[in-house]
């Protein structure tokens, strides 16, 4: 594995560890959760998530570059991937109490529209999307790309399940919220 490579690896597994951390540390009672449909649609995602670390382990499954190496693609993507892990641990701080692995109503849940849910309404799944692309400049794999498109597929399926689930929740004020804000991308999608 190249240093770069071992760089992407590392960013990843850090944020991980904070993920793991800060979702032990912040734990709250649930008042409703979710269908097992969006369970499946969650594991799906940390399923192609192992496989990116199994590929980058053995870099002959699906290898070919679609990106030239090169110190400057590297370094881009070093700085978007830190980019969209800031955004979602940003997010995350935000989310607090509210936040959940699954799909879930927490007792005392409000809906979360400081920080970066002043621009997007699921800036979780925008920061992991943006990242994932830094990660897949950086190191330039077409198996990476794929994982991009299929993650960003799946957390679109994702997303649309847990707002049906706030609007349920929450009626008006949510659907206020949906109209104000983008989903995705500020001003875009």
């Amino acid at each position: 594995m190249e240093t770069g490579e071992s760089l992407f690896v590392t960013i990843w597994i850090a944020f991980y560890a904070y993920w793991l951390i800060s979702a032990w540390k912040t734990r709250s009672p649930v008042k409703r959760k979710q269908s097992r449909l969006s369970y499946f649609l969650y594991g799906i995602v940390w399923v192609t998530l192992c496989l990116v670390l199994v590929n980058w382990l053995s870099p002959d499954i699906m290898g070919d570059r679609i990106i030239p190496e090169g110190i400057g693609f590297t370094i881009a993507g070093l700085l978007i991937t830190v980019t969209g892990l800031a955004f979602a641990i940003w997010a995350r701080v935000h989310l607090g109490k509210n936040w959940s692995g699954m799909p879930a109503i927490r007792e005392q849940h409000t809906i979360t529209r400081t920080g970066p849910y002043r621009f997007v309404r699921h800036p979780l799944y925008s920061g992991l999307i943006l990242a994932l692309t830094g990660t897949a400049i950086g190191t330039g794999y077409f198996w990476i790309f794929c994982c991009v498109l299929l993650i960003f597929g799946l957390f679109v399926i994702k997303f649309r399940l847990e707002e049906k689930f706030l609007e349920d929740e929450f009626g008006e004020e949510y659907a206020r919220y949906k109209r104000d804000v983008k989903a995705l991308i500020p001003l875009l999608i």
